[in-house]
């Protein structure tokens, strides 16, 4: 498997990643079918995007392994509880970030 093919798989794992501390990583025949089937769609999309996009996305994920434990759990929590949001609630949300990120420019 390919360096970019492996930081797919482990953006997508970092996202879905349970908000404790993180165990070592798994190897692909650990992973139950659900979680290879969404680790090669995370594959397949990452793959689709542009050079300059995937190098944002590496540059970001090096950021986050970078930041404390402490911040890396927040971060997972906060991103849990958005995935739990209704539909809705995703939607408001996501229109107030835009806005909050367009007064901020």
């Amino acid at each position: 498997m390919t360096r970019r093919a492996l930081l797919a798989l482990c953006l997508g794992a970092v996202l879905a990643a349970p908000a404790l501390a993180q165990p070592p990583p798994r190897r692909w025949d650990q992973l139950s079918p659900e979680e290879r089937a969404r680790a090669w769609d995370n594959y397949r999309r990452y793959q689709k995007l542009p050079p300059e996009r995937q190098q944002f996305l590496e540059k970001r994920y090096q950021r986050y392994q970078q930041l404390p434990p402490d911040e890396r759990q927040r971060l997972r929590q906060n991103y849990d509880q958005y995935e739990r949001q209704a539909p809705d609630q995703r939607r408001q949300f996501n229109q107030k970030y835009k806005r909050w990120k367009q007064e901020k420019k």
